[in-house]
């Protein structure tokens, strides 16, 4: 290789090495300076972490609380539909009953009313055979007497 080229390898190399030494010695004060206040923010964070601790403890205890209510509310709704299902059953067997208690009063007013219209027309069949026996033995009488020569 000629030396110029290997003389400007060299000082390529040389400037990198430069520079990368500059940017880490720049890095390591910013690295100083944030030290001490990430271990201010880090201590903070301790401080507060009982407050916090406390805090998720009384959301937990409300939160329990309310689960508690919500599950006895759930048991009495439970309780409800089950009072509410027997209540239903029951109503639902007492329909059935009136509904043939009623099927069975028309059944029986139908019957009546068959048996009301059956005496009607007999009543009416005996009065018109009784009207039509006297009209015909008037009419007979009527009719004997002119054959008699009578009238």
């Amino acid at each position: 290789m000629p030396k110029s080229i290997h003389h400007a390898l060299i000082r390529v190399l040389f400037t990198t090495c430069i520079l990368f030494t500059a940017s880490l010695a720049s890095t390591v004060h910013a690295a100083n300076a944030n030290i001490f206040s990430d271990i201010y923010s880090g201590w903070e964070r301790v401080a507060e972490l009982p407050g916090e601790v406390n805090a998720l403890q009384q959301s937990y205890q409300e939160t329990l609380n309310k689960l508690n209510e919500t599950s006895a509310q759930l048991g009495q709704a439970q309780a409800n539909v089950e009072a509410f299902k027997a209540q239903n059953d029951q109503l639902i067997a007492q329909n059935q009953k009136l509904t043939e208690m009623v099927s069975q009063l028309q059944d029986d007013q139908n019957a009546k009313n068959t048996t009301a219209k059956r005496i009607q027309t007999m009543i009416i069949t005996i009065v018109a055979l009784i009207l039509g026996y006297f009209i015909l033995i008037r009419l007979m009488r009527l009719g004997m007497r002119r054959r008699s020569g009578r009238i």
